[in-house]
């Protein structure tokens, strides 16, 4: 019950917060046309009135209304030293003012449902938009009822719409650019005004008005001293543009309430002859790109921020998924080298142990089985020795030698090394006669063809042939490996270890590699 309670202090300490607001705007007016400047138009009260309705609580939305009806009391007019003429005249100009713009930030609130504060380029047209259609209305209606009331005649009606429509637009805009954002901020603590540091800085906005002042000399001041440099009271508007593109809606905002309140006095001081209608349409034009300009920054800002992101997100799974594939490869080259390791040392063993058994048994039937081990031991080892080169290549532990070495050389070799394969499995190893060298790593070129015939021994079948051969075309070195096997590429064996090493070598020796129908072909570039 006790928080119940002063939770309504609260909020009714509020409540008379935004009515003395609301008439300070009011009074504000009124001084403004003391400087008899274009002032008497400059209604601040709409733009109070409007950005209540954007921003606060509905609880809050009649703070407005009352205020304006308050001035029908003529003890509140005589204490405000405003010109008290009727109660009725209050009440209807008060409503008036009211319907108008508290259902213009109605309507962008909860019809239009723009973003706030205005952070984007879409939402700043909205409102610009609407406002200016409330500022139509506000004037059109304003001049009819003094004209129904019989305050003035149509002919003065048509004098001073226009003036009042770019007075009470100018407010309307400038208002709710620097007072929503502060409302947004104490009514629920809105994050996008960044803790508090939504405007310019201290120095910041010292650095806007001296800017601003600087603009203002030269448009009322020097112009006035120099007439031959022609009017130049356009320049007031240079500022708000400039901080706006700086600084997006923030800047921009801090910068037209400060140029919109400033002109009137500084324009009298300087007793500036030039049209006072054209000088407010000027501010009023000057507002609206700024903040619009302001808008497009700020989209910019959030769709770099947005890039940003993804950058950021983008380098991170780049960055794991290269780690997992390190620690893949890792682990890969060590589970070959320990494959390879792991099988060389019962190989060893089991190779002695044969040899001992072959030794003692070199007269009788046994031998030749012991030969035979003997030799699919060899094979084993040489897979073995295989995993372990293959490894330590991968991880550039071998780097190719060059050197020039007769082909037929290596074909020799080859087919030595495959005679109990060829004896075994009732296969021919065919080599065609070659003249033909090649400058590159010899032992690494054997490997590669070793494993390239030992792809097609495994798959051919008794009788079949497995054909090698060297020829020269275009000046490059082709070699190749033909065999008879009734479909490779049906059969599993094509990816195998063999020719993974084949294709790791040409890409250390940088030759060409193709398979065809019982032909492999490794052309050596000139």
């Amino acid at each position: 019950m006790r928080n119940l309670f002063q939770h309504q202090k609260l909020d009714a300490l509020i409540f008379l917060f935004i009515i003395t607001l609301w008439l300070f705007a009011f009074k504000s007016s009124s001084l403004f046309g003391f400087l008899k400047t274009y002032s008497s138009l400059w209604y601040l009260p709409a733009g109070v009135t409007l950005s209540i309705a954007l921003a606060a609580p509905l609880r809050f939305l009649t703070a407005p209304l009352i205020a304006n009806w308050l001035l029908a009391i003529p003890i509140v007019s005589s204490a405000l030293a405003i010109e008290y003429t009727s109660v009725a005249d209050h009440l209807l100009h008060g409503a008036r003012l009211f319907v108008v713009y508290a259902g213009a930030g109605l309507i962008l609130r909860y019809i239009i449902k723009v973003s706030l504060p205005v952070s984007n380029l879409s939402d700043q047209q909205k409102i610009i938009g609407v406002t200016l259609i409330a500022s139509i209305v506000g004037a059109a209606s304003g001049v009819s009822l003094h004209v129904a009331m019989g305050s003035f005649d149509w002919n003065v009606a048509r004098d001073i719409i226009l003036p009042w429509f770019i007075g009470d637009g100018i407010a309307a805009i400038i208002v709710p650019a620097i007072l929503v954002p502060i409302l947004k901020r104490y009514f629920d603590g809105s994050e996008e005004l960044g803790n508090g540091q939504y405007f310019p800085t201290m120095n910041w906005s010292l650095f806007h008005l001296k800017t601003i002042l600087i603009a203002m000399f030269v448009a009322f001041g020097l112009s006035s001293q120099l007439p031959s440099l022609g009017s130049l009271w356009y320049v007031i508007v240079l500022p708000p543009i400039v901080f706006a593109v700086r600084g997006g809606i923030p800047s921009a905002a801090t910068t037209i309430v400060m140029t919109a309140l400033l002109t009137p006095p500084i324009a009298t001081i300087f007793e500036f002859e030039g049209e006072r209608i054209a000088l407010q349409f000027l501010l009023l034009i000057g507002a609206s790109v700024s903040l619009m300009i302001g808008g497009a920054i700020a989209d910019k800002s959030a769709a770099l921020a947005i890039i940003k992101r993804h950058e950021e997100h983008l380098e991170m799974q780049v960055l794991e998924r290269t780690q997992k594939l390190e620690n893949a490869y890792q682990f890969q080259q060590h589970l070959i080298r320990s494959i390879g390791h792991d099988l060389q040392q019962p190989l060893f063993a089991v190779n002695h142990l044969v040899g001992a058994m072959d030794i003692k048994n070199k007269d009788n039937d046994l031998s030749k089985v012991i030969d035979q081990a003997e030799k699919v031991i060899k094979v084993s080892m040489d897979v073995a020795q295989k995993i372990l080169d293959y490894a330590k290549r991968e991880v550039g532990q071998v780097e190719p030698i060059g050197r020039r070495f007769a082909i037929q050389k290596v074909f020799d070799q080859i087919a030595n090394s495959f005679e109990y394969e060829q004896e075994l499995q009732g296969i021919t190893i065919s080599v065609t006669p070659t003249d033909l060298e090649l400058v590159s790593d010899e032992h690494l070129v054997w490997e590669v063809l070793t494993n390239l015939v030992q792809n097609s021994v495994r798959l051919s079948k008794h009788g079949q042939v497995i054909g090698l051969s060297a020829v020269k075309q275009d000046n490059d070195v082709v070699i190749i490996v033909s065999d008879e096997v009734q479909d490779h590429r049906s059969d599993p064996g094509q990816a195998g270890f063999g020719l993974g090493i084949v294709r790791q070598i040409s890409k250390m020796l940088n030759f060409e590699y193709s398979f065809e129908l019982n032909c492999s072909k490794v052309r050596f570039l000139k």
